[in-house]
């Protein structure tokens, strides 16, 4: 590849990393809404994965070359690691701990995962820069860890749901390594995923939840923030940031997501953060511009 190629692939990156931010914020702050108006664990796995299918699964019959690239096995595993698992982890969480957690731990999480699989497995060196931004970003997690609320509105202590925001993001952290480590087509690999985790879970859904009887308004809403801003258009977003940027690159990104969807959750979600929680945002969004800074420059 030619310089200006190569500086062209990685400005594409880059543009599709920040598309997979702006469209996370949204998909973030739409799941505290659905969560604080009704919507289940279930409702919202249902929905993001059921229309990113609908809407997805009519492209794999226009594409072709993508079965190579997409056995059965890595279908399964990419299921499990993005599909009900993640969905139930992080919407779980969603209704215990404050919003400003969600988008703080789980996005950090997904970095240093990545970045440790490509460290340790792939043996890939991980530029100082980036190493400092890691240290600053392990602070910001710490100082949201650190804002337990005295009395829970769930009932239940904030910590359980950092833990669920761990799990998720370590699993889209390995999502994310694998989707750098097998070169997968964006649309493709969203698609497979989206129908296969929608089949797995529709049974289970209709048999053991039921559909609740919400406004119709509100289903759309929900539909628009997770199966078409969640589901499909951020997660085709980043799988094209991965492939041209790298899984440790692009795992940078995510670390986006405090400011974005914090400033998005005071209008729409009427939720303002305290103290602890802007120190971890702030140091979290430093750690990610930091790390950035030694991209520009390579």
């Amino acid at each position: 590849m030619t310089a200006p190629a190569e500086r062209r692939g990685q400005g594409a990156g880059i543009a599709l990393g920040f598309a997979a931010t702006i469209f996370w914020a949204f998909y973030n702050v739409g799941t505290a809404i659905g969560r604080a108006d009704g919507f289940s664990s279930a409702d919202l796995a249902m929905l993001r994965f059921g229309i990113a299918a609908v809407l997805l699964a009519p492209l794999l019959l226009l594409r072709h070359g993508w079965r190579e690239a997409l056995p059965l096995k890595r279908i399964l595993a990419l299921t499990v690691l993005i599909g009900p698992p993640f969905a139930f982890l992080i919407n779980t969480g969603y209704g215990i701990a404050p919003l400003a957690h969600a988008v703080v731990i789980s996005p950090g999480v997904t970095m240093l995962t990545a970045n440790a699989l490509s460290a340790f497995v792939d043996g890939r060196a991980v530029p100082r820069q980036r190493r400092i931004g890691i240290v600053l970003l392990v602070a910001g997690l710490i100082a949201i860890a650190a804002d337990q609320p005295a009395t829970p509105p769930s009932g239940t202590p904030a910590w359980v749901g950092d833990l669920c925001f761990v799990a998720s993001g370590s699993l889209w952290g390995l999502f994310t390594w694998l989707v750098g480590r097998w070169r997968l087509p964006a649309i493709e690999t969203t698609a497979v995923v989206s129908l296969s985790a929608a089949l797995c879970l529709l049974p289970v859904y209709l048999a053991v939840f039921g559909v609740p009887d919400h406004p119709p308004k509100a289903w759309a809403v929900q539909a628009l923030y997770q199966g078409v801003l969640g589901g499909a258009l951020a997660i085709i977003a980043f799988a094209g940031c991965v492939r041209r940027l790298g899984a440790g690159t692009a795992a940078l990104f995510p670390a986006l997501l405090p400011p974005a969807a914090v400033m998005l959750a005071i209008p729409l979600a009427s939720q303002a953060p305290g103290s602890l929680q802007w120190l971890g945002v702030v140091l979290a969004s430093g750690g990610l511009l930091v790390s950035l800074d030694i991209m520009r420059r390579r």
